[in-house]
C-alpha cells in the first residue's frame, strides 16, 4: 500500500469523516434552506398576483452566498478535529498519510462543496418557486443558475475563490482555536501592514504623497497612449499567475502546518 496516497484509503477516510460531520452539516444546511423558504413567503406575498414577478435575482444572490461563504467558512474549520487532545488524538490515529488528510478537506470544502451547492440549490429553487407561485398566482420560472457561468471573467472569479479558500484552509491548520476569526484579524493586520510599507515606499522613492500623484497623472498619459486591450490582457495575466502561485503556497504551507501539529 502506497504510503503517501492510496485510493482506498482515501476512500475510508471521506466516508469516516462524512459520518462524523452530516448531522451537524445537515442541519446548517436544512436550516439555511429553511430561512430562505420563510423570506421567499415574504417576497412572494408582496407581489402576489404579479405575473411579471420574478424569484430569479433572489435566487442568484443566495445561491452564491451559499457556494462561496458557505466554502470559506467550511474550510475554516476543516481541521476543527485537532482542536481537543482528545480529537487531536484521534485525528493522529486515523489511518491516513498527512497528504491524504489535507487533500480530503481541500476538494471537499472546494469543489466539492461547489458542486454540491449548485445541484442542491437548483432542487430548492424548483420546490421553493412551484410552491410560492402556485401560492400567489407568480409566473412559474425554472431557475437553473447557468447565467453565472456567462459573467465576465468567471475564471477569474473562480480562481479568487480558491485564493480565499487556500486562506481559510490555511488557518483552520495554523490555529487550534478560533481559527475563521484569527485567520480574519490576520488578514486585516496584513493588509494595514502591507498599505503602511506601501505608503512608506511612497515616501522614500518620491518624497512625498503630492509628488506620488504627479507621477502617477504623467503615467496615466503614458498608459492612454498604448493598447489599452493588451495593457489589460497583460495586467490579467499577471493577476492569474499571481493567484496561482499565491494559492500554491498557501495549500504547500497548510500541509505542513498539518504536519507540525501532528507531530
Amino acid at each position: 500500500m502506497n504510503q503517501v496516497f492510496d485510493i482506498k484509503r482515501f476512500t475510508l477516510l471521506a466516508r469516516l469523516k462524512f459520518s462524523l460531520h452530516k448531522n451537524a452539516l445537515g442541519l446548517s444546511i436544512a436550516g439555511y434552506y429553511a430561512l430562505l423558504f420563510i423570506i421567499g413567503f415574504f417576497i412572494a406575498y408582496a407581489h402576489r398576483n404579479d405575473a411579471s414577478a420574478s424569484f430569479e435575482g433572489f435566487h442568484y444572490v443566495c445561491m452564491g452566498l451559499m457556494m462561496i461563504l458557505g466554502g470559506v467558512v467550511l474550510a475554516g474549520r476543516a481541521f476543527q478535529d485537532m482542536n481537543t487532545s482528545e480529537k487531536s488524538n484521534f485525528q493522529i490515529m486515523t489511518p491516513a498519510s498527512n497528504l491524504e488528510k489535507l487533500i480530503l478537506p481541500l476538494i471537499s470544502t472546494s469543489i466539492g462543496w461547489l458542486l454540491f451547492s449548485y445541484i442542491s440549490y437548483v432542487i430548492f429553487a424548483l420546490l421553493f418557486n412551484g410552491i410560492w407561485s402556485a401560492a400567489f398566482g407568480i409566473h412559474f420560472e425554472f431557475f437553473a443558475g447557468t447565467e453565472m457561468f456567462k459573467i465576465e471573467y468567471f475564471g477569474d472569479q473562480v480562481l479568487g475563490f480558491f485564493v480565499m479558500h487556500s486562506v481559510y484552509l490555511l488557518g483552520s491548520a495554523a490555529f487550534k482555536k478560533y481559527p475563521i476569526v484569527k485567520t480574519i484579524l490576520t488578514q486585516f493586520i496584513i493588509n494595514w501592514g502591507m498599505m503602511l510599507v506601501a505608503l512608506l515606499g511612497i515616501i522614500v522613492f518620491f518624497g512625498s504623497i503630492e509628488d506620488f500623484g504627479n507621477k502617477m497623472d504623467s503615467m496615466d498619459k503614458f498608459i492612454l497612449e498604448q493598447n489599452l486591450e493588451l495593457l489589460e490582457q497583460n495586467a490579467r495575466t499577471i493577476f492569474r499567475i499571481l493567484g496561482f502561485l499565491l494559492m500554491a503556497a498557501l495549500y504547500t504551507t497548510a500541509y505542513y502546518k498539518l504536519r507540525e501539529r501532528e507531530v
